[in-house]
């Protein structure tokens, strides 16, 4: 059974482990860039740009590994692969998610608007967990900037982006509590549905608790459902 977004959300809150691939991978690398002309070669294909981006993580060089994914997505925004090109959308978006992730680390308003300008005419179709992922970042981004109608346009885009994912659904619920925009209670719902555990986040959340009408409502509703 393929992982659910849900799967990936959880094994992405753990502590962050380089892929076996990319240990492989760079120990031939470290081989090949002996050699100029192939040192030239390797480190802008896909596989080199992502172990820059790996060893600016170990590094701490958040601002470097952003400025690598934009390098990358720009690189490739209108490359086709001849050998594999249903594979072109999973690994531009997978760029995507890692200047998103450098980007959290560090404070750079322009950087973070260089890939949102990227995103949002990224390879199509719009939809899959790592743009989903990318755009909720975006969210929040444009939401401590205090961009409010943008930060709720980007959370409906990360909604529709991945229809498995709770996250994109309890944040539009919450902004829709806090902002006073859209249905609040539908959003949450739908949040719910997806997984009943949210229940207990949107019970014990310090926004919905000044709610408690829209609060025991949901309880009502999803704990007799439980029951049943």
């Amino acid at each position: 059974m393929p992982l659910s977004s849900r799967d990936i959300e959880d094994i992405g809150c753990g502590p962050f482990k380089e892929p076996w691939f990319t240990k492989c991978f760079g120990g031939m690398l470290r081989l090949l860039l002996k050699i100029p002309p192939f040192k030239r070669y390797l480190l802008e294909t896909a596989g080199g740009l992502s172990g820059s981006i790996f060893r600016c993580w170990k590094q701490k060089e958040f601002q470097e590994a952003t400025e690598i994914a934009i390098h990358a997505l720009q690189k490739f925004r209108n490359k086709k692969s001849k050998i594999l090109p249903m594979m072109d959308h999973h690994h531009w978006w997978s760029f995507m998610k890692l200047g998103v992730d450098s980007a959290n680390n560090i404070e750079n308003e322009e950087l973070e608007e260089k890939l949102i300008t990227l995103a949002t005419t990224g390879i199509e179709p719009i939809e899959g967990y790592n743009v989903a992922y990318s755009f909720l970042e975006f969210s929040r981004w444009k939401y401590r900037a205090e961009k409010y109608e943008e930060a709720v346009k980007y959370a409906k885009v990360a909604s529709q982006a991945d229809g498995t994912w709770t996250e994109p659904d309890f944040l539009l619920g919450w902004y829709g509590l806090l902002l006073g925009t859209g249905n609040a209670v539908e959003h949450l719902s739908r949040a719910i549905e997806k997984d009943h555990r949210v229940l207990f986040r949107v019970v014990n959340n310090d926004v919905c608790k000044q709610y408690p009408h829209i609060v025991n409502k949901l309880k009502e509703k999803y704990l007799v459902l439980e029951r049943s």
